[in-house]
């Protein structure tokens, strides 16, 4: 069974990255606006700084006026200092060495302050997820799920997924797609399609062998012939299950 690597923003709140208005801005609120990385990085660097942090190795969105894009970047106070591309550069602008984070690639940005979550929720989501918010009948999931599968090249036996931002009374036929109208539409993939985190849920034919099967301490995950799950304690052992298997 394979799924998808969820993608990965880096957080860093509580390293005082955000400042009290969750704004990041160049020292002395002096913001650059230049056509250049190393314009960029040259306006926002005055003489050598102290640094809470260091980030390298990463594609660093600074949120600054002109949508600067770099690979490292220098915190101070909860301010960008130093926006450039050599990690070695950049420490020569500090006095004494600040503390460092290679991001390995990934993805940074600042100035986000989301307490509800939903960002991490939508990379912690388990499989192939397919929001269904614009399908107004079975049909047209079954069209949606397909694509998904075909267009993105999901290989066999990867989950694809739905959980959350829909509704079943928006489809015209007011239910969740049976097992036998998933299976038509993802006959080499399983499937796990649920109103929300609580469900009701249903899945298709490999959906099902694949949870008939789960280890679960509190016993396999209860499904109908027709594919449903109940809401609840089913749709949550169904969907612990998928979160077991993220990487």
């Amino acid at each position: 069974m394979q799924f998808k690597n969820a993608p990965l923003f880096l957080s860093l709140v509580a390293r005082s990255w955000v400042g009290t208005a969750a704004a990041i801005t160049a020292q002395n609120d002096n913001t650059a606006v230049c056509g250049t990385l190393a314009d960029v990085a040259q306006s926002y660097k005055s003489g050598a700084l102290r640094g809470d942090l260091l980030l390298f190795n990463g594609t660093i969105h600074t949120m600054d006026a002109g949508e600067t894009v770099a690979t490292v970047v220098g915190i101070k106070d909860g301010s960008i200092v130093y926006v450039g591309d050599s990690a070695a550069d950049a420490r020569k602008s500090f006095l004494g060495s600040p503390p460092t984070i290679d991001l390995g690639g990934r993805v940074a940005v600042p100035g986000l302050v989301e307490s509800h979550n939903h960002i991490v929720l939508m990379g912690n989501r388990p499989g192939y997820h397919t929001p269904l918010e614009n399908a107004y009948s079975v049909a047209d999931v079954q069209q949606t799920l397909a694509a998904r599968a075909s267009r993105d090249a999901v290989p066999p036996g990867s989950f694809i997924t739905t959980i959350g931002g829909f509704h079943s009374n928006q489809f015209g036929e007011r239910r969740l797609p049976t097992l036998e109208e998933l299976d038509a539409a993802l006959p080499q993939h399983p499937a796990f399609i649920s109103i929300g985190f609580n469900g009701p849920s249903v899945t298709n034919s490999l959906g099902k062998a694949y949870f008939e099967s789960a280890n679960l301490a509190t016993g396999p995950v209860a499904i109908s012939a027709n594919g449903s799950i109940a809401a609840g304690d089913e749709t949550g052992k169904a969907l612990l299950t998928l979160r077991q298997q993220l990487t």
